[in-house]
């Protein structure tokens, strides 16, 4: 690894909102020789290779980032050059012990608008005396803390505080937003405390992303079916899930941002996508509860004992390993069969099982048809009817029991509420 002496630090943001820091480097030792990129560290997913940046601004501060790379030319290989050095975040660290005695605060700033149901109202006063009021701030109460996101004229304004675990509350929050709002949420500023004190994070944005949105599950504003409450109950649920079942709030967080990207991009990229992760909440999430659920151990045992009779048959040994094979696969419980099961269970509408089925068919069979103006309307209807199950899938996950936008009409969506159905334990 090598050893850079550098000056002239200014720490910039690019035109897609990436923070970087330029510098001239004014010595460097150890650089490896005889490619023409030298890059550091040098094996990105070695763990003990890891770059780490402090640096003092003119007032003093200290500023700190980690988990970044450099890249060298062999252009660059004789000082004094200058370099342009790429942070996901930098942060800047307060030792205050009053700050250090306080509760946990967490606060945030995003660009991207939060649609949530407002239950407070603040007013405005303007620098020439008029005042304005409008219901822009929704309170989530927690068990020990509070959430509070403001919707501003500009940003939205996240803040938490109480007694809290920034690990167990941070992508929760975002998930929350994001899929209430139909959003990718991304902060370009984070306060947070620290067992030290306070750190004040500056992130890295991605500019093509802000003003982007994908239908949502349901809208900001309604009334009955105990609307709100049912709304911020999925919040204290996404925490408490990725506390007790990180895999159940993984997938589905994981599987929502492939949908929202999807959703952002070209159509057949959107069929494929949300076919596969409507699969994948069922492989990781649902199938593993539907197994414990059909369990029946006198099929098991019979399995077992065919399978060892099998085993001692006269035959060659790949034919005996096939028809082994074949018989291991009995009883197991595929995507087709878990929606199937999830239709008799009241959970997924059998419309919806099988728009799933021909959009993952027309997504791995492609072939070419004609665009008019019927096929478009039947692509509509079956993409609306699996974002439905998508949603509903993930809402589940959360133990959601309010109404939710049902798609598939080529203009307004319902908002209706199913009978709750619960599948997971």
């Amino acid at each position: 690894m090598g050893q850079f002496s550098i000056s002239a630090n200014i720490l910039r943001v690019n035109k897609v909102g990436t923070i970087y820091l330029e510098f001239i480097c004014k010595d460097i030792a150890g650089a490896p020789a005889g490619s023409f990129y030298s890059t550091f560290p040098e094996d990105p997913f070695d763990g003990a290779q890891k770059l780490y940046l402090e640096a003092t601004t003119l007032d003093g501060d200290r500023v700190h980032a980690k988990e970044f790379s450099i890249k060298i030319s062999a252009f660059n290989r004789v000082p004094p050059f200058r370099l342009h050095v790429f942070f996901y975040e930098i942060y800047l660290l307060d030792n205050d012990k009053l700050l250090r005695d306080s509760d946990d605060y967490l606060y945030l700033e995003l660009f991207e608008k939060a649609s949530l149901p407002a239950n407070k109202m603040n007013s405005t006063t303007s620098t020439y005396g008029t005042e304005s009021s409008s219901w822009n701030e929704s309170e989530i109460t927690l068990p020990e803390s509070k959430v509070t996101i403001i919707n501003k004229e500009d940003r939205t304004v996240v803040k938490v505080s109480g007694k809290f675990d920034y690990n167990d509350i941070y992508s929760p929050l975002l998930f929350y937003i994001g899929l209430s709002s139909g959003v990718m949420p991304q902060p370009y500023c984070m306060i947070r405390s620290t067992v030290d004190g306070i750190s004040i994070h500056l992130k890295s944005t991605h500019k093509p992303q802000r003003h982007k949105k994908i239908p949502e599950p349901f809208p900001s504003t309604t009334v009955g079916g105990g609307w709100p409450n049912c709304q911020y109950e999925i919040l204290r649920q996404m925490i408490h899930v990725k506390c007790n079942t990180p895999i159940r709030f993984d997938g589905s967080y994981s599987q929502w941002m492939r949908v929202w990207h999807a959703f952002n991009s070209e159509k057949n990229i959107t069929i494929l996508t949300l076919g596969v992760a409507i699969e994948g909440l069922l492989n990781d999430i649902f199938i593993p509860a539907l197994k414990l659920i059909a369990a029946d151990e006198g099929f098991e045992k019979s399995k077992v004992e065919l399978i060892e009779r099998l085993k001692g048959i006269e035959a060659k040994e790949d034919h005996i390993d096939s028809l082994v094979k074949y018989v291991e696969k009995w009883g197991n419980i595929h995507a087709g069969k878990a929606l199937a099961m999830l239709v008799e269970k009241g959970l997924v509408q059998e419309e919806e099982r099988k728009a799933w089925g021909e959009l993952r068919n027309s997504a791995t069979h492609p072939k070419f048809k004609e665009n008019t103006e019927a096929r478009q309307e039947k692509e509509h209807k079956r993409i609306s009817k699996c974002l439905t199950l998508f949603y509903r899938l993930v809402l589940n996950v959360y133990s959601y029991d309010g109404p939710m936008y049902e798609f598939g009409k080529l203009r307004d969506a319902d908002f209706m509420k199913r009978e709750f159905v619960k599948i997971l334990e």
